[in-house]
């Protein structure tokens, strides 16, 4: 995700041949090829980026974003070639006539700018809500927001599967090119059909309660307004009324949310040791001490918006390291944890986009931060849940810029369900899809 633009994302310098007269445009920008494959394959897009005058660019470093809606609503993934050139990838499961939604975001790597070293200081003891014109050059251009080919539609035709068998049933039992595996519970890959969510590895989520079955131990449900959300929501499910003996919630923006006092100022940087210290804290209480406790920990947007990339690598780096059981760190705590991911952010609806406390609420920010905690949870071992791509492409789009309804998580909560009536392990019983599904993973 980084490498187009390596040494391209301090704020404030601009490479030789990097300025705004070459910025790219969705207006003149082209598709110069494309190979549509019936249902059940994968299928390319190209888009040849120009500028304004219609020049041809021969560097990356474009945001483009892209989302397809017709018989199943799809998110592609977009790979910069750092030519000028980029792939949009996708797979449709269901046949049908599809808009393909193209957007510009950002160009000359300015959707992936850092802020610099003394932003969080500068802002709230949150890190947040610093004061316009503390930020030079004015951020208030860098967000094109741009609609491919002026917003007129895009259309393509995916002919009825042809294939005898499902590409993913065509794939060896034990992949030899699997170089790293993860303990994905939910990979996030699949599609929204009939507001329905389906994964492509195809998995039921179905459960039954144990005979003799005794409510135990404590569900934490950890992180940002979006965590908080999917705390409440589950207090009416299964989780909390009938299989876990209480359920809890803890409300963090970068530290523990104080209502009323969540914008106060201290000058002071991020102190990654609060917020270890915070998550900890809840871990070794007494309610999560009962056997069969879970916890569900994410660490949301504030953290894009707030700190730049290394800091919060070197931040997910120490997290692992104070959670993780070493005969080290001899942690006595008994809970088992899962990383859910981040959910995308609507950036495009948010009324202060170019605002100065706003500039590095990004989604290229936010997609980057989310991928390298989750790539390092699955390293160190943890379960993961990756609900990005599925608050993605949403057909019901998201409730503001970054809340959705709830009904958007209901799988997931039904897969915790399931994931809590099997002990706390992992769903799969078939030994050889659960190694495939890491792999692609």
């Amino acid at each position: 995700m980084l490498k187009p633009c390596i040494n391209n994302t301090q704020w404030g310098v601009e490479k030789k041949y990097w300025g705004k007269e070459n910025r790219s445009s969705a207006r003149t920008s082209q598709v110069v090829y494309t190979d549509i494959r019936p249902a059940g394959e994968f299928s390319k897009i190209f888009i040849q980026s120009k500028t304004a005058d219609n020049r041809t660019k021969l560097i990356g470093g474009d945001s483009w974003r892209v989302h397809l809606h017709g018989s199943s609503s799809v998110g592609a993934t977009v790979f910069d070639h750092e030519n000028g050139t980029y792939e949009i990838l996708f797979l449709i499961m269901e046949p049908g006539n599809y808009q393909v939604i193209i957007f510009l975001d950002f160009s000359l790597c300015d959707g992936l700018k850092e802020p610099p070293a003394d932003w969080f200081i500068k802002g709230n003891a949150h890190g947040k809500q610093q004061k316009e014109g503390t930020l030079d050059p004015i951020p208030n251009d860098q967000y094109l927001l741009e609609p491919f080919n002026d917003g007129k539609h895009f259309n393509i035709n995916v002919l009825n599967a042809t294939l005898t068998s499902r590409f993913i049933d065509k794939l060896l039992h034990n992949p030899g090119s699997c170089t790293q595996s993860c303990n994905h519970l939910w990979d996030g890959f699949g599609r929204w059909t009939n507001k329905r969510w389906r994964p492509y590895l195809e998995e039921s989520y179905e459960w039954t309660l144990p005979d003799g079955y005794q409510r135990k131990g404590t569900l934490s449900v950890y992180g940002d307004s979006v965590s908080d959300s999917l705390g409440l929501s589950v207090l009416s499910r299964a989780l909390c009324k009938t299989l876990y003996e209480g359920c809890i919630r803890s409300y963090q923006w970068i530290y523990p949310f104080i209502n009323g006092h969540q914008n106060e100022d201290d000058d002071l940087d991020f102190r990654p040791e609060i917020v270890i210290e915070n998550i900890l804290k809840v871990l070794n209480s007494p309610e999560m001490q009962r056997e069969g406790s879970l916890m569900v920990l994410n660490n949301g947007i504030h953290f894009a918006i707030s700190l730049n990339f290394t800091t919060y690598q070197e931040f997910i780096t120490n997290m692992i390291h104070s959670l993780k059981k070493t005969q080290e760190n001899n942690l006595h705590y008994t809970a088992k944890i899962i990383w859910k991911t981040t959910t995308s952010i609507r950036q495009e609806i948010y009324d202060d986009k170019n605002t100065t406390s706003w500039r590095f609420f990004t989604a290229q920010r936010a997609a980057l931060f989310s991928a390298f905690a989750t790539s390092a949870m699955c390293n160190a071992g943890f379960d993961v849940v990756d609900v990005y791509p599925i608050s993605d492409t949403t057909p019901d789009g998201a409730l503001d810029h970054v809340h959705f309804n709830p009904s958007v998580f209901w799988d997931l909560e039904t897969l915790l369900e399931k994931y809590k009536t099997q002990n706390n392990e992992k769903l799969d019983d078939n030994k050889w899809k659960n190694t495939l599904k890491r792999c692609i993973a």
